[in-house]
């Protein structure tokens, strides 16, 4: 990024201003203090927000087949549909308290209380009980002609016919009705309810053209909330008639920029950040990288002086995903989702549905590798063809013999941990290189230098490799020079005492640390194995329970047994599969790359809306 700083006269600076939003290219520095204390830009963003979030309640209404158009222009559009929703809100409330209303009389059944009140004229009253079973005094109906009306969860529900006058006192609670009538409550039920169906067909069959509208709204809301963070962000200087602004521009666009301001009246002067500089971010990665740029906007944006991570942690996520995945009928319908639907997505989701075809092959090769297809043990089926490829699957019964009894799976994942731990500690260091020196990157290296070696000098023997003396000793000497950086290279320019209780205090976190974070991987090979297990539960079930039905119903019975047990174990691992591997990348990865993130968006102020 290059940062552009303008002086404007002020008659010109309306102008321009225009001229330069036409160029779409300079990120104007943005003035947080004054922006916040815009009310009129503060209540521009709240309407932005409020129309995204009706986009979203538009967009999860059915689809139909009428089209209509929304009964408001497009100043008012926004109210008339929260309008409707705030009605429809006002329906429910009233229901509950309706429909408890009316709950109230279904113990008594039908009666009218005209008729009540006639013999309550006649010189009779009625009087309204409710008692637990057991405390219903059968003397109840020779004193005072009670007459049980209902019995219900072990309630009884009875009614008293005394003279007038007479006192009823009984132990039992008195049953207090509603104040309109049963039928009353009926039909405002009735009726509410049919006014609720009518607004949800309304929005309904105008929801496409509301969204539509609405989208084009909000970038209007957003032109003019744009220009005002602009206002808010410009200095003026020689009794306000020059202003300052100042903003950030990508350096490939430098010099098309450049030929733009020398035809104005303007002063400009590009000049490189300095590290004080609040910088924003434009993400450059290949097209395969860039499919997994949403994965690293979901936890945040480096910072402009950071390293972006998207490159280097996109192979793992694609593998961490078909891991956890695990199978490979899964992923072959993800894949073939993906691209189905890709063919004619429009270009705002294509990036996602690529994604997803990356994500369902890499499934389908774990699921290959470890013989699982829909929940079938590939390695234990007695199919013919699959005779010559089923030891080489990776499953226990295969390699455990050879690893101690472990699964060839879970070795996978703590290695691939570990592989994945100490990239992001390299990548540390070249952050370190990039911001500090390289002398404050070697500490850091040291610390990979002793993994690194450790893990052969105590890894090699337990496999029952034998180092030769000679190289044993070299790799003891690597690992002194190691531990020197570690302990008295840790913090370049403090002293010996200050570089060592470092040194110790990182070992006793990197011992802590390290075991806590291999051992975070290990979830790859767990989700992944329950949902095979899971799957093939489901296949057993699904033949074992419709056995000795007939045909045609067993065909029906295992169908349906697969398909519903199959999409529940689908739905279950598609969320394990997106939310673990996130967890191992933002927490695990990140932390040991010293990622720090808190970038801003590269958003130049341009024309949102084409007249």
């Amino acid at each position: 990024m290059m940062k552009l700083s303008l002086l404007i006269f002020y008659k010109e600076y309306q102008t321009f201003l225009g001229e330069l939003r036409e160029k779409g290219m300079v990120h104007i520095h943005e003035n947080t203090e004054r922006s916040a204390e815009d009310t009129d830009l503060q209540a521009k963003l709240m309407l932005i927000k409020r129309a995204g979030e009706m986009i979203t309640h538009m967009q999860s209404r059915n689809d139909v087949e009428q089209i209509e158009k929304v009964k408001a222009d497009d100043e008012h559009l926004l109210e008339y549909l929260e309008g409707l929703y705030s009605r429809q809100e006002q329906i429910d409330q009233q229901l509950v308290g309706l429909e408890k209303d009316y709950a109230a009389y279904r113990p008594w059944g039908q009666f009218s209380r005209e008729k009540i009140q006639k013999l309550e004229a006649a010189g009779w009253e009625f009087h309204f009980f409710s008692v637990a079973e057991q405390k219903f005094q059968p003397e109840w109906e020779a004193t005072y002609d009670a007459v049980v009306i209902s019995e219900m969860m072990g309630q009884k529900y009875f009614v008293t016919v005394t003279p007038a006058g007479m006192k009823v006192e009984l132990e039992a609670d008195p049953y207090i009705f509603p104040q309109a009538t049963q039928d009353e409550l009926k039909k405002q039920i009735k009726g509410l309810r049919e006014e609720s169906v009518k607004i949800g067909e309304e929005l309904d069959a105008i929801s496409q053209d509301a969204i539509a509208r609405l989208k084009k709204y909000r970038l209007q809301i957003t032109e003019m909330a744009d220009k005002l963070k602009v206002e808010d962000a410009v200095q003026t200087f020689v009794d306000e008639k020059v202003i300052a602004l100042e903003g950030w521009i990508p350096v490939e666009k430098e010099a098309e920029m450049r030929s733009f301001l020398e035809t104005k009246d303007v002063y400009f002067e590009f000049t490189r950040p300095t590290p004080e500089d609040d910088v924003p971010v434009q993400l450059k990665n290949s097209a395969y990288s860039r499919l997994f740029e949403p994965v690293t906007k979901m936890f945040a944006l480096p910072q402009y002086k950071e390293l972006d991570l998207t490159p280097f942690l996109a192979p793992f996520f694609m593998l961490f995903f078909g891991m956890c995945m695990g199978d490979g009928g899964y992923g072959l319908i993800i894949w073939l989702v993906c691209f189905i639907i890709g063919r004619k997505a429009s270009p705002a989701i294509k990036g996602y549905l690529v994604l997803g075809q990356y994500l369902g092959l890499m499934t389908v090769v774990v699921g290959l590798l470890t013989g699982s297809f829909f929940g079938i043990a590939l390695d234990s089926v007695e199919w013919p063809w699959l005779a010559g490829v089923k030891s080489l699957f990776l499953t226990e019964a295969n390699y455990g013999k050879y690893l101690g009894g472990y699964n060839p799976m879970m070795i996978i994942a703590v290695a691939v941990g570990i592989i994945q731990i100490l990239y992001g500690m390299c990548l540390n260091a070249a952050r370190l290189t990039k911001q500090f020196g390289f002398k404050y990157a070697v500490s850091t290296l040291g610390w990979v230098g002793a993994i690194l070696l450790l893990g052969v000098l105590i890894g090699l023997p337990m496999l029952k490799v034998v180092i030769p003396e000679v190289l044993k000793y070299v790799l003891y000497v690597l690992l002194g020079l190691c531990a020197l950086t570690i302990y008295f290279y840790n913090s370049p320019g403090k002293g010996v005492f200050t570089n060592f209780g470092s040194g110790l205090w990182g070992t006793y976190n990197m011992a802590t640390g390290l075991l806590g974070d291999t051992l975070s991987y290990i979830r790859l090979f767990a989700i992944g194995l329950t949902g095979s297990i899971l799957g093939g539960v489901f296949n057993t079930l699904a033949f074992q329970l419709t056995d000795g039905l007939p045909a045609v119903v067993k065909f029906i019975a295992v169908f349906l047994i697969l398909i519903i047990g199959h999409s529940i174990n689908f739905g279950l691992c598609m969320i394990s599969s997106f939310v673990h591997p996130m967890r191992l990348t933002f927490v695990e990865f990140y932390k040991n790359a010293g990622f720090e993130g808190g970038g801003k968006q590269y958003e130049p102020f341009r024309k949102k809306v084409n007249d």
